[in-house]
């Protein structure tokens, strides 16, 4: 078996992934014919609204790809323990950096005009998600792991629950299982209602780009 850990990502291989995009979005800035946009206020109208675009995108892409594809692709393929172990690191990261890049959105709408209050309402979701729900569904779903290990169970993959009747019935299970429910589904509908604005906002954002062009 070939040995992989030269290829395994570092920090050091992603800072450099990253400089070299920098300076590839850098150099087409540079080169970009920027005489039609104007004197006076218009003098950073481009970075700004490229810079817009790329943190808004950046949040809008990863929430689609963690929402509909890599959530489903892991869950049909991992141990539901390791799944949910998977999930408790991967989330607190998604919000985290959601939050970053709609902060740079708000600043950079701020800035061009474009107002606040739908990236707002957006941000606002993501900060319920990234200081309440999201640790709180992680301690249930923890605590539910124990129960389950007591069970011996778990290590099913592609199902939410032990597929022996007995194991599935079990009153702690359950109740930890219901609570789990209840916060996953409050988690996902504030999570899907930010995508529901963001949509909104991508129009917003190409009528802006088409009156200005």
């Amino acid at each position: 078996m070939s040995d992989v850990s030269s290829t395994a990502p570092t920090m050091n291989k992603q800072f450099i992934r990253a400089a070299v995009l920098v300076a590839i979005l850098a150099g087409s800035v540079v080169s970009t014919n920027r005489t039609s946009l104007g004197a006076g206020d218009n003098n950073y109208r481009h970075e700004l609204t490229l810079l817009h675009m790329l943190a808004f995108s950046s949040w809008f892409g990863c929430s689609v790809w963690v929402s509909f594809v890599a959530g489903l692709v892991m869950f049909k393929n991992l141990p539901r323990h390791t799944f949910g172990r998977l999930q408790a690191k991967l989330f607190p990261a998604y919000f985290l950096f959601s939050a970053i890049m709609i902060g740079i959105a708000m600043v950079t709408s701020s800035a061009l005009g474009w107002g606040l209050q739908s990236l707002g309402c957006i941000m606002a979701t993501i900060l319920i998600n990234l200081v309440y729900f999201e640790p709180e569904t992680t301690r249930v779903m923890f605590e539910r792991h124990k129960v389950e290990r007591r069970l011996g169970t778990g290590h099913e993959v592609g199902i939410l629950k032990p597929q022996d009747p007995e194991k599935a019935n079990d009153p702690e299970l359950k109740k930890l299982s219901k609570q789990f429910g209840m916060l996953h589904g409050f988690s996902t509908l504030f999570n899907l209602g930010a995508l529901g604005v963001g949509c909104y906002w991508i129009n917003f954002c190409t009528q802006q780009m088409i009156s200005t062009g």
